[in-house]
């Protein structure tokens, strides 16, 4: 144990306690997180609990009402000021940088800037009295407040405790960790800055298309296929019966199918990823925890085979459309189901020893891992009927990003607990997705083609 947990051990719980209230609560009721963020409390609180010298769930409890009480606070100071909220001398000291940045994040987003803002630094601080002085409902602001708090709150802790059980093997991997979350960042960045340029400039983009095409050689090869040049540019139309949407969806088919046969093959052959499945399983029973086993095994239930048919039904009913999307839903889990079940049965691979696993395992077969299957097919076909309705494409990479995290959380968990090997996990997410890509496709060409004959 090195020095820095050594010295946190020393600490009174109490003040732990204390830092993972008053921080937080402190960031956005007195503008503190402008200087000391509140998570670097709750962070090194949650840390204290997973060295066992506090309890994660009082540290999660103080977090949320420390973060919800601050905003609060920052709401109603906020609202008392009003305009001079940035005008007065507090604003003044703020600088008008950071309003101006503040006041763009809550007219581009809205109400769900108080979530959102939530895990954002400059945000976090300034967003609630900007939502009082703008004249946001209480109500409103207090459900995403809350909201927001809890999710945030419980997350931090949960980091900081991951962190203090296994704090060296942390501190080891770190740095290669932030190089690889620094580089996913930068292509998504790259990739959403050029879309949006894309989108903003589309006379500039045609006139350099246009000059590329104009090029001798390139002139050349069109002329030579002009058929097959058109039907591929058909294939790129959007908006139109086997257009773009159908060839994106044969892409992911394709993609999913190559993907799911890799690992198959892996499975069946027994080499390669297969050889993994072992040392990450015996990793992951040396490192488990009984209060956090406390706590995943619940949420496990919501990502479990019924759980994922629950939640398919009940983000159907939430969506316009009802009758169709309850339809696509429940075809999604029993087609994954399905698909799953026969799989297994004709791989018959057996799971992990029931002294490594924690809760009930498949008795037909692991592989792929049914309960990953289904609920990565549900997310899937529900993030699909989410971002087709959604306003913006904030709201879309946000229903996105909810489902992913759905679907990668039942992976993890079915690793955690010993229901599945890591392959099967790798297997689950590919029939899921595999299953999910085959069925929007279909479904919305069939419909496409059904309205162009109705409309002919």
């Amino acid at each position: 144990m090195g020095d820095w947990e050594q010295w946190l051990l020393t600490v009174p719980v109490g003040v732990i306690y204390s830092v993972a209230l008053v921080l937080p609560f402190l960031e956005s009721a007195v503008f503190v997180g402008l200087v000391v963020p509140g998570e670097t409390g709750l962070l090194v609180a949650g840390a204290a609990a997973g060295l066992g010298h506090a309890d994660p769930l009082v540290v999660a409890a103080c977090g949320i009402v420390g973060a919800v009480a601050g905003d609060t606070v920052g709401f109603l100071v906020g609202r008392g000021l009003g305009p001079r909220l940035t005008t007065g001398r507090l604003g003044r000291m703020i600088g008008t940088a950071r309003w101006e940045r503040a006041e763009g994040f809550v007219q581009r987003y809205g109400g769900h800037a108080v979530f959102l803002g939530r895990w954002v630094g400059f945000a976090r601080a300034l967003v609630p009295a900007l939502a009082g002085a703008g004249g946001l409902g209480y109500r409103r602001f207090l459900v995403w407040n809350a909201l927001g708090g809890a999710v945030w709150a419980t997350s931090v802790t949960l980091l900081g405790y991951l962190a203090g059980q296994s704090w060296q093997h942390v501190e080891r991997i770190f740095g290669a960790a932030v190089i690889l979350v620094l580089l996913a960042g930068a292509v998504v960045l790259f990739t959403v800055v050029l879309a949006r340029w894309i989108a903003r400039h589309p006379d500039r983009v045609r006139g350099w298309v246009g000059r590329q095409v104009e090029r001798p050689g390139v002139r050349t090869v069109l002329t030579r296929y002009d058929r097959q040049v058109q039907w591929l540019g058909r294939r790129f139309q959007p908006h139109t019966v086997l257009g773009l949407q159908l060839t994106a969806g044969v892409a992911f088919i394709v993609t999913g199918g190559w993907f799911f046969g890799a690992v198959l093959q892996d499975v069946i052959v027994g080499e390669e990823a297969v050889r993994v499945d072992r040392p990450i399983l015996h990793w992951l029973a040396m490192h488990r925890d009984g209060a956090l086993t406390s706590l995943v095994v619940p949420v496990h239930g919501l990502t479990g085979v019924w759980g994922s048919l629950g939640v398919a039904v009940a983000g159907a009913l939430l969506l316009r459309g009802r009758l169709r999307n309850v339809v696509l839903a429940l075809a999604a889990w029993s087609g994954a189901a399905g698909s799953a079940l026969v799989v297994a049965a004709l791989v018959g691979r057996s799971g992990p020893p029931p002294a490594c696993a924690l809760a009930a395992g498949p008795t037909s077969g692991s592989f792929p891992a049914f309960e990953v299957a289904t609920t990565m097919a549900v997310a899937s076909v529900l993030a699909c009927l989410a971002s087709g309705r959604a306003r913006s494409w904030v709201r879309a990479v946000i229903y996105w990003t909810v489902s992913l995290l759905w679907a990668g959380t039942a992976g993890a968990l079915a690793a955690y607990l010993g229901v599945a090997w890591a392959t099967d996990v790798l297997g689950g997410w590919a029939l899921g997705a595999l299953w999910s890509a085959a069925l929007v496709t279909t479904t919305t060409q069939w419909e496409r083609l059904s309205d162009s004959a109705c409309t002919s």
